[in-house]
């Protein structure tokens, strides 16, 4: 005897005969929900009950396999919605309500920490640009106000008093010129929207933070939140990351120089995000490579670690990778980018006499 599950319902079927059924309701929501769980490997309570009473069941599924029931590869003969009040119109519907589970289910933790990482490169660009227009134009009125202080400073007095002469800054000798009542409202009004681009900036930042300290803990005490939550992004999640080597990590970011060494032979890329680590971007330029290499493998496993087994690893890992950098900085010590080596032969007499 056999166990066989359709979209419409499980059948215990005997030699081409249907000896008993469980059908499932007429409703698409509740279908879907079958198939779904089907999917998942898990199984469903009809086929539970139909077990139940049977325990000899041949089945042709390897999750009913799991659940107790005989594998084989025979098959029996195809049951047809239609002989039990089953249309077609039903499934199409079941279907659809399926899909629509799966997109939602698709959408996770490391798309939303995707999209913030991208939020807050577009925020940072706006506030750039916006910045240092808003410096031009005030410096028409007053240019050494930008020279005296620091930008948030500049901001904060431009949104707040608008002409020089409010300033609590002396601005008697400025060489700018006047400010009219609707320039001075353009002015205050632009820098107000580059100190609420700035707020915004800074509340995804941390954001980002707490994403990427709770997706990935162990990336993230290693490389920091906003490199980690970059190299997840890269990546495409957490498990992606985790799936990685240490090769791949590496040159995360640096995909346009990797397609442009390939296609012209340019020299290959030495890293990618990485960079912006404070062991990579602040060692000599000929040692980038190796350190880049060594934090890439210590990442690796951290992904892992965060995706997998949830252990804490991170102070091992940091001290393997302090190890691993001082090796690097004691062999690469006395390496500098040299001149090439003279080829043998005649030796030039140009300019001599």
């Amino acid at each position: 005897m056999h166990l066989v599950t359709t979209w419409f319902g499980a059948f215990l079927v005997d030699e081409g005969t249907v000896v008993e059924k469980r059908l499932f309701p007429k409703d698409p929501e509740a279908i879907a929900e079958r198939l779904a769980f089907v999917e998942d490997w898990k199984v469903l309570p009809e086929e539970r009950g139909l077990m139940a009473g049977h325990p000899d069941l041949f089945v042709t599924e390897a999750r009913l396999a799991r659940a107790g029931g005989n594998l084989t590869t025979e098959r029996v003969e195809f049951l047809r919605p239609e002989d039990f009040g089953y249309e077609r119109t039903l499934l199409h519907a079941a279907m659809l309500s399926l899909a629509r589970r799966q997109m939602r289910k698709a959408v996770g933790p490391d798309d939303h920490l995707h999209q913030a990482v991208g939020a807050l490169d577009d925020l940072q660009e706006a506030e750039n640009v916006l910045l240092e227009r808003l410096r031009e134009w005030y410096g028409l009125h007053f240019p050494e106000l930008a020279k005296t202080v620091d930008d948030r400073q500049f901001i904060e007095l431009v949104a707040t008093h608008g002409n020089r002469e409010a300033m609590p800054i002396d601005a008697k000798e400025s060489i700018g010129g006047p400010l009219g009542g609707p320039e001075k409202q353009s002015v205050m009004a632009m820098a107000s929207l580059v100190q609420h681009i700035d707020a915004r900036r800074r509340e995804i930042e941390t954001y980002i933070e707490r994403s990427a300290s709770a997706r990935a803990p162990n990336v993230t005490a290693l490389a920091g939140p906003l490199l980690a939550a970059r190299l997840i992004s890269l990546a495409g999640g957490v498990e992606d990351l985790a799936k990685a080597p240490a090769s791949t990590i590496q040159l995360l970011g640096a995909e346009r120089a990797l397609f442009r060494h390939l296609r012209e032979h340019t020299s290959p890329p030495k890293h990618g995000v990485l960079f912006l680590h404070p062991l990579v971007h602040g060692a000599p330029h000929w040692q980038r490579g190796a350190i880049a290499r060594a934090l890439a493998a210590k990442i690796a496993i951290a992904a892992r670690a965060d995706a997998y087994t949830k252990r804490p690893i991170a102070d091992a890992l940091r001290a393997d990778l302090d190890r691993a950098v001082a090796k690097v900085r004691e062999t690469k010590a006395m390496e500098r980018p040299g001149r090439r080596p003279q080829t043998r032969g005649r030796r030039s007499t140009r300019g001599r006499r």
